[in-house]
């Protein structure tokens, strides 16, 4: 079967809204977090085979036609949940970078910490692995991803901004891509999920070393 083409911009931030014109009210907003948490918690424990509308309307407690109202394909909710992940990480690293000062290097390693503090989680490991499943098969769910990606590569475009300052813009987005990458492959390797055989320890310092490497000057290279 071929696959569809996305109308889609990459580009585009996700949105973690329902449809317009619902979940207006603070019930609304509740349910819709439910709905969200409970799609979170079927994909990484059932798999992409046990994701379906009524198991996620089921374990939220509502009833199927309620969540429909919100989110009428299971594709919309993992769009959703992916919008909601991105904008909560993000979020992370910015509060925990805004608590280090002005130098780059402490800067630096907040951002890292934070990043690596998302990764601790089984659970999100094994969430994204199924979404990867997904996207092989499902070009809405392939579509939805790339979405989530670019955005995730803006926030990296930001940090390298602050951090790297002289880069040209091209470099910034060739590096932010790279660092995207080496961020999701890491996960591979540190253990979570169903893939704790595969663990390397003391990963997180050769990321730091590498990254300080490539991003600070000489000066500040020692306090990462």
């Amino acid at each position: 079967m071929a696959r569809r083409t996305s109308k889609k911009d990459p580009g585009t931030l996700p949105s973690a809204s329902p449809r317009k014109g619902t979940a207006v009210h603070a019930k609304g907003t509740e349910r819709v977090e439910r709905i969200l948490d409970a799609t979170m918690e079927v994909l990484a424990g059932d798999g992409y085979a046990g994701l379906s509308l009524r198991v996620v309307a089921q374990r939220a407690g509502v009833s199927l036609g309620n969540l429909q109202y919100y989110f009428p394909t299971r594709q919309d909710v993992v769009r959703a949940l992916l919008a909601r992940y991105l904008e909560q990480a993000l979020q992370r690293v910015r509060d925990r970078m805004a608590g280090g000062g002005s130098e780059p290097a402490q800067r630096l390693r907040l951002a890292v910490d934070a990043i690596l503090e998302d990764q601790d989680s089984p659970h999100a490991c094994q969430f994204f692995a199924e979404l990867w499943a997904m996207a092989a098969r499902d070009a809405m769910v392939a579509d939805a991803l790339a979405v989530f990606y670019a955005g995730y590569r803006a926030g990296v475009v930001d940090l390298l901004r602050e951090l790297s300052p002289g880069l040209t813009p091209a470099r910034r987005e060739r590096r932010a891509a790279l660092l995207v990458a080496l961020f999701e492959g890491l996960s591979l390797f540190r253990g979570g999920g169903n893939l704790r055989g595969a663990s390397v320890p003391g990963l997180e310092q050769e990321l730091r070393v590498l990254l300080a490497q490539v991003l600070l000057p000489d000066s500040e290279r020692r306090q990462v």
